[in-house]
């Protein structure tokens, strides 16, 4: 079993099985008694395997302005591209109900990049692990290591003090933080 603190990122093979990692993550955040909140996309592999675990709350990126209840009672919409409306919705999840612990998943850094660009994706990450790190907040950001080349993978490593690589020989720890 894998210890999680902190902030880790997730480096996975879009051609590896990487979800399951995430499925266990969910699984082993809950069971630990932490509110687990879940930053997806409808249609993504991450939010289809974790939509039917009970008790996990998500907030789908979507083309709204601001957040709105969504068809089920543990999902919100978010608009995709407004990142300090994201940032104000993390906050608000970690910040209330300051004596139960938190664990954040957040997916994915890479269609942000496409999304938003490179330089804004660095400053919403640097935030959002300002924001992570306030209380007993445990995050896992998940990034596609095919998608970038290898100096924009290092900038955003950096911003994690625990890394974790998932490819076709499954979850490697590559950085304890």
């Amino acid at each position: 079993m894998v210890v999680y603190k902190g902030s880790t990122l997730l480096e996975a093979d879009p051609s590896a099985n990487y979800e399951r990692a995430i499925k266990e993550f969910a699984h082993d955040m809950a069971a630990a008694g932490r509110v687990v909140f879940v930053l997806t996309s409808r249609g993504s592999p991450v939010y289809l395997l974790l939509r039917d675990v009970a008790g996990l709350r998500f907030f789908i990126f979507s083309d709204v302005s601001y957040p709105k209840p969504a068809a089920s009672a543990l999902e919100v919409m978010v608009p995709r591209n407004d990142h300090s409306v994201l940032l104000n919705v993390i906050d608000e999840a970690v910040s209330t109900a300051p004596e139960k612990t938190k664990a954040i998943i957040f997916d994915n850094i890479s269609s942000m990049v496409l999304d938003s660009g490179f330089q804004e994706t660095y400053k919403f990450l640097r935030q959002m692990n300002e924001i992570v790190s306030q209380g007993d907040v445990v995050s896992l950001s998940i990034v596609l290591s095919k998608a970038h080349d290898e100096k924009v993978l290092n900038l955003i490593r950096n911003l994690y003090s625990a890394h974790h690589t998932y490819d076709t020989s499954g979850l490697r720890v590559t950085k304890q933080g």
